[in-house]
């Protein structure tokens, strides 16, 4: 029994030397390989003067699902960890959603969405070994004694129109931060339009998961930016109040083309019960899937009106969008990129967006030939009028910039 309580010591005393050390944690965060993390723990171990032999590190098996956050995580702090964890997934509780944290070390958030990160780094032993989990109050407090960064722009869109390469735009730029579509920012939303909380509680949970997730892990970064998912433009008026000075800009597309990509590869918004914000506005009446689609995108389109004027956003339409992250899009973002930072933009442009191992190739023309009549009466029926009002409305407000 007293060798299993030594070993039991030792494991804590190691533990708390890596989760106070980022140092340590640099050293054991480059591991994919569990013996070679275990390796360097033992390393660690000697150096700090335990016995590195009682000391047993097996990382649970890869979860790149996420179930484990619906079981107990290694570690529980009532304080962020330190500059190199980032929040990745949440699990609901009584008093609001509770994050798993995974080390991060210095790794640019380079991957399209932000999902492909956390599965790249939520695969290293290191995040397995000490998953760490803070509940809501723990994270909110957080947020009051770091320093980190302020969003300096929101990413709002219809879907399947060009802003997953907006965001790999931005993040081609080595000091920005860019989190794309990151599921703690939707996780968070969709607790704070359910919860019946206050509004000053949803600001501050909002502030605090935004502000975890731009932390300056570098210390170099100077922008930070917010890619958001399409159903997320409902919650602009909470952004709003939580962020009032920060710029946006809301992207769509010609209706059939979007319709076209989600037939052909059907998204949260297209298929039903996938998505329950969607699910209180889709038409149960509509019996197609493209009608039924195409009515929750053009609420997108009516959402983005309706709330255009709360002030500092800006509509961008596919076909100008190229031209438009050339000047405009950062301008409005509060910049102006350098001949450095406009090569690095312009380089992404070369490349597919979710696919950026791929050479990007224009796809308007194969979409437009993909149009079928289920897709043209769906659009007819449930997005024409929409689309129109929001292209007057771009219209109009670019006349008077």
């Amino acid at each position: 029994m007293s060798g299993d309580l030594t070993t039991q010591a030792n494991a804590q005393r190691f533990r708390d030397a890596v989760l106070a050390s980022p140092q340590l944690q640099e050293r054991l965060g480059v591991f994919y390989d569990p013996a070679e993390f275990e390796a360097e723990a033992r390393v660690i171990a000697g150096e700090l003067g335990l016995d590195a032999d009682s000391l047993s590190l097996d990382p649970p098996a890869p979860d790149p699902l996420g179930i484990s956050r619906f079981m107990d995580a290694p570690v529980t702090l009532d304080h962020w960890p330190s500059i190199g964890w980032l929040p990745v997934r949440s699990v609901s509780g009584l008093d609001g959603p509770s994050f798993d944290w995974a080390w991060f070390g210095d790794h640019a958030l380079r991957e399209p969405l932000f999902e492909g990160s956390v599965r790249r780094m939520g695969m290293r032993p290191l995040s397995r070994v000490y998953r760490t989990r803070t509940d809501l109050a723990a994270l909110i407090a957080g947020a009051a004694q770091e320093d980190t960064l302020e969003p300096d722009g929101f990413v709002f869109h219809m879907s399947r129109c060009g802003s997953t390469l907006v965001a790999q735009m931005l993040a081609a730029v080595p000091h920005h931060v860019v989190a794309s579509e990151a599921a703690p920012i939707d996780d968070m939303l969709q607790w704070a339009v359910s919860s019946g909380v206050p509004l000053d509680h949803q600001v501050a949970a909002l502030r605090a998961i935004v502000a975890a997730l731009g932390r300056n892990r570098t210390g170099a970064a100077r922008r930070y930016f917010l890619k958001l998912d399409a159903w997320h433009i409902f919650a602009l008026p909470l952004f709003r109040a939580a962020f009032p000075d920060t710029p946006w800009i809301f992207l769509y597309r010609q209706p059939e083309e979007v319709v076209v990509s989600h037939v052909g590869m059907p998204g949260v918004h297209f298929v039903t019960g996938m998505l329950s914000v969607t699910e209180a506005i889709a038409d149960d009446s509509i019996a197609s899937m493209e009608g039924r689609g195409a009515a929750v995108l053009a609420r997108y389109l009516d959402a983005a009106v309706e709330h255009f004027p709360s002030g500092r956003g800006m509509l961008v339409n596919y076909t100008e969008l190229l031209a438009a992250m050339r000047s405009v899009i950062p301008a409005h973002f509060g910049f102006s990129p350098d001949s450095d930072e406009q090569a690095a933009m312009l380089a992404a442009t070369t490349r597919h967006s979710k696919a950026p191992d791929q050479t990007f190739s224009d796809d308007t023309a194969r979409k437009r030939a993909a149009v079928t009549p289920a897709i043209a009466t769906a659009v007819d029926s449930h997005m024409r009028e929409s689309y129109a009002r929001i292209e007057a409305l771009r219209i109009a407000t670019s006349a008077m910039a």
